[in-house]
């Protein structure tokens, strides 16, 4: 008996820690809207809300209508718009990394 609790306890313990890691790599925000994509909800805002993206790199929005205005779906989009649009030449990856060394190598022996 002893056995299978240690067994439950160690799957738990692992499954936790390895859950962890996928969080911490990148920023994460569930988000209500269009199914929880953030490409859309960045691109389209929320327009029930009656407020309108600006620039989804920054988070910047207007506002059309401020009765009907809805500060959640607003900060949301202020929040996480400016991570999910990383600008151009600033992923830096192991791929990317080796095709700046095979360049470099080509151009050294020509």
């Amino acid at each position: 008996m002893k056995k299978r609790t240690g067994g439950k306890v160690l799957a738990l313990v692992l499954m936790l820690a390895s859950s962890g890691g996928v969080v911490a790599q990148g920023y994460y925000e569930l988000i209500p809207y269009y199914g929880n994509d953030p490409f859309v909800f960045c691109t389209f805002g929320v327009p029930t809300d009656c407020w309108f993206p600006i620039n989804p790199a920054t988070g910047t929005f207007g506002v059309w209508n401020y009765y009907c205005f809805n500060p959640v779906s607003a900060a949301q989009y202020a929040r996480v718009c400016p991570h999910a649009f990383v600008p151009v030449g600033q992923v830096k990856s192991p791929r990317r990394e080796v095709d700046k060394e095979r360049k470099s190598a080509r151009s050294g022996i020509s």
